[in-house]
């Protein structure tokens, strides 16, 4: 090599050396400022998050009475924005019942927002939630406590001049409400469905926190941002009447005039909560935790040769059947040491056999998750009506055969059954069906031993029952320094 190459060579790895030490140094620095830069967002949200927390909790103490007036300090937010809308997010609480529906509540409730470049921080509704990723999150709970079966939700509603305040620190003071915001609820609810709906850009984090936290069985709409949860009003049924249908027109006899109800005897076109919420909760409980290993005669697909009078073969105790079940040979219940419950998840044929609840002040209660049948003659006998209970979610008598003389003494509530009896049964006690066609000699009597008894209805697993409302909207006036 010439000694002029050399040297252009020394001098292209001179430049070459320099480009690479360049780039290294460019790519060093925008890592560390990209690095930098998302450690700062970190720091300057995480200092609003608890700026955020510490203002909620001051709002809700000048909310809900304990003083009039409270200084905040949200901290550096110099690497945002703030912005507080009053209406952004809206809160509805309502009460559904069949066709007709109850507005309890259904307004804005304001939302105090700091805008980062990756994370975005909001105090909404007494709760403050956070935004990062497009994924909404709860960081600390609203003003909403179930306890027991009572709903306290003391809406909290942000108001205030400035929309886009500049600084961080200010007043926030109680003011006036809307006495017309809140339409009064009459306590205890009687029946249907409270509904809490929330519309917000955080609903992912309202349904996190109902979902964890406030019970009830909870949905989201990710169309409408909005999360929602329900909780069942238990309903109490009475039974001052031998028989109630659902359908108008609903009881018909066309036998025996003498066995025809009159009209004080029977009510027609009333609703009836449906009973499948209730089943389904008892037959889930049954099948953990069942006695059915403690008498011979239980099988797996029903009752066995119980029936020896005396000696109660079938005692207190819990019972499950996993499909239907059927009873062969008669069957004696003995209720001494407790109640008896019986849990079925499908049909229960009890045939041409006989069961007696004999000794003790105890129930026996039957959860059918399907039909309750009986053929031929036989008798379902108790002392009294009350002590036999049978919830059922499909049909009543539906298999029973044409020529038999069934009686069975109970309460049975069964509000989805179209019952057409045949051969000439006697129903003793009180009766919930959809529908009843009696004839021949077919009797429906009334137990005495029933009047101004009352049975209630509530939902199963995921509806968690209410029966105390408590809603009302405090505003809070959020005043920045200038």
């Amino acid at each position: 090599m010439k000694r002029s190459e050399r040297g252009q060579s020394e001098v292209i790895g001179v430049v070459l050396l320099l480009g690479i030490t360049i780039a290294a140094v460019t790519v060093t620095v925008a890592t560390g400022s990209a690095a930098l830069g998302l450690v700062t967002d970190e720091a300057r949200s995480a200092s609003v998050e608890n700026g955020m927390s510490q203002l909620s909790s001051q709002s809700s103490l000048v909310a809900l009475g304990g003083t009039d007036a409270r200084r905040f300090d949200l901290g550096s937010v110099d690497g945002g924005q703030l912005r507080l809308d009053e209406e952004a997010g809206r809160v509805e609480v309502r009460i559904e019942n069949g066709t007709d529906t109850i507005t309890t509540y259904n307004g804005s409730i304001g939302t105090l927002e700091y805008v980062g470049d990756r994370r975005n921080v909001a105090m909404q509704g007494g709760g403050v939630w956070a935004m990062e990723g497009g994924r909404g999150r709860m960081i600390s709970p609203p003003e909403y406590h179930y306890r027991g079966e009572t709903l306290t939700f003391p809406i909290v509603r942000l108001i205030g001049d400035e929309s886009s305040p500049t600084s961080g620190t200010g007043i926030v003071r109680r003011t006036a409400n809307d006495p017309g915001a809140v339409t009064e609820t009459a306590n205890p609810l009687r029946n249907g469905t409270v509904v809490v709906e929330v519309e917000s850009e955080y609903y992912e984090g309202w349904y996190d926190f109902f979902t964890r936290r406030a019970d009830g069985t909870v949905t989201k709409d990710d169309a409408n941002q909005t999360t929602t949860a329900r909780l069942v009003v238990p309903e109490e049924v009475s039974f001052d009447r031998t028989l109630a249908v659902s359908e108008a027109d609903g009881y018909s006899h066309s036998g025996n005039k003498n066995n025809e109800l009159s009209e004080g005897d029977y009510v027609e076109g009333e609703s009836f909560p449906s009973p499948g919420s209730l089943i389904a909760d008892q037959i889930a409980a049954a099948a953990d935790d069942n006695d059915n290993g403690t008498e011979t005669c239980v099988t797996a697909s029903g009752f066995n040769g119980c029936g020896t009078v005396g000696s109660g073969t079938v005692g207190s105790g819990v019972y499950y059947f996993g499909g239907d079940a059927e009873v062969i040979g008669d069957l004696t219940f003995n209720t001494t040491d407790g109640d008896i419950v019986v849990a079925v998840d499908g049909d229960f044929d009890i045939g041409d056999n006989d069961i007696t609840v004999e000794d003790g002040r105890n129930n026996v209660t039957y959860y059918i998750n399907g039909s309750l049948d009986l053929q031929g003659s036989p008798t379902v006998s108790v002392d009294s009506a009350s002590r036999n209970v049978f919830y059922v979610n499909g049909g009543f008598l539906d298999g029973s055969a044409g020529d038999g003389n069934p009686t069975i003494e109970a309460i049975v509530y069964a509000p989805n059954a179209n019952v057409v009896t045949n051969g000439n049964p006697t129903l003793r006690g009180a009766f919930v069906t959809k529908s009843l066609s009696t004839g021949g000699n077919a009797k429906v009597q009334y137990d005495e031993s029933l009047r101004g008894l009352e049975i209630r209805i509530t939902g199963g697993s995921g509806q968690n029952p209410i029966t105390y409302l408590h809603v009302s909207e405090n505003v809070v006036e959020v005043d920045f320094d200038r």
